[in-house]
């Protein structure tokens, strides 16, 4: 029995606050940790951004922030999935950062490493895994997102996850870039 799909969008060549390792100069006002240096906020808006790829209805930053087409905002809107934010982005009229607020589900990560004393955030966390133990059943019409932020440094970003009947929807509608869904089966 398929429980939900795993989503995660094309590359679409764009750096939305920097690099793994280094944060744009110009981001001064982006929170951060004194002591490790990393962002804090894996959700900042960067209103300079430049989207370099627009091919895609559903893509992703090198530092894994999810970025939408109004086509896609408008699908979600029909849908009536509350849960979402939509972020215009100034500099690519058209298309708006993403982020699913709640329907938090449960992820075990294979390792955490270098835990800062100051921020207590982890510099890495690898390998998400879905707690299977607490889905007894496919998740309802929606979007949800892992409890962890999975990846390194300033690249660490939630698994966005859908419900099988989310999956056919997007599928109907031939979105371009939500073809990289993986099916999580109980």
């Amino acid at each position: 029995m398929i429980v939900c799909y795993e989503l995660s969008g094309w590359d679409n060549n764009s750096h939305m606050t920097g690099s793994c390792e280094k944060i744009f100069p110009e981001l001064i006002d982006i929170p951060k940790c004194e002591v490790c240096g990393y962002r804090t906020d894996y959700r900042y808006h960067n209103p300079n951004f430049k989207l370099r790829r627009k091919a895609f209805d559903y893509s992703s930053t090198y530092d894994n922030i999810t970025i939408v087409s109004n086509a896609f905002k408008k699908f979600c809107e029909e849908n009536q999935y509350d849960n979402l934010e939509f972020i215009p982005l100034a500099k690519a009229p058209g298309f708006f950062q993403f982020y699913i607020k709640g329907n938090i589900i449960e992820y075990t990560a294979h390792r955490q490493e270098n835990l800062c004393s100051a921020c207590g955030l982890y510099e890495s966390v690898i390998g998400p895994g879905i707690d299977l133990e607490k889905i007894s059943e496919p998740l309802k019409d929606g979007f949800y997102q892992s409890d962890l932020w999975f990846a390194s440094g300033n690249e660490k970003s939630p698994v966005e996850i859908i419900a099988p009947e989310t999956f056919m929807k997007l599928k109907e509608k031939k979105f371009k870039g939500t073809g990289g869904a993986r099916s999580i089966e109980k």
